[in-house]
């Protein structure tokens, strides 16, 4: 198999998942899209072919993904919001308790440090394990682990700072 056979066979496996990591964490504002940072993506991969280890093609391309992603927002001056939608479980829940969920988590990922942050986001949105969180955060496994344990205690304490304000909060009457 030639060196462009491996590459499209390559691009064609993992392609869609970068497209959707990019789409959660680009804006969609300015003159770039995640399609245009796929491509620069793409591009790195296509010049650096011989160095994406055998095996973990995914967290090495999620690295690199990240890191063109970071150059796109540098770029267009503005940094993408993430919200997570927390749901209480059983009823659904009403338009208050949403929000105040979607705020809870907004303040508390926004809390966190920036690397925290994407570690903590590369394990539950794109369900990298800690070795492949590693590679993807070009960090040792033993520090990812760390980063990530760290990541998930303060924002789990935020989310209960957030939980007992509201608790805490005087109901307002309608009447």
């Amino acid at each position: 198999m030639t060196r462009e056979e491996r590459f499209s066979a390559l691009a064609h496996e993992h392609s869609s998942s970068l497209l959707r990591y990019l789409r959660r964490r680009h804006d969609g504002t300015g003159a770039t899209s995640a399609d245009d940072v796929l491509s620069d993506v793409l591009l790195v991969a296509w010049r650096r072919f011989d160095d994406i280890p055998e095996g973990l093609e995914a967290p090495w391309l999620f690295n690199v993904a990240h890191r063109c992603l970071a150059n796109d927002r540098r770029k267009q001056g503005r940094r993408k919001e993430l919200i997570v939608r927390l749901r209480a479980r059983g009823d659904s829940p009403s338009a208050e308790e949403e929000a105040l969920a979607v705020d809870a988590m907004r303040s508390g990922l926004a809390a966190l440090k920036t690397q925290e942050r994407e570690a903590l986001l590369l394990s539950a949105w794109e369900g990298l394990s800690p070795q492949e969180l590693a590679i993807a955060l070009g960090i040792s496994e033993n520090a990812a682990a760390i980063r990530l344990s760290k990541a998930k205690t303060k924002l789990q304490a935020e989310l209960d700072a957030k939980k007992e304000e509201s608790f805490s909060r005087p109901k307002t009457s309608p009447h």
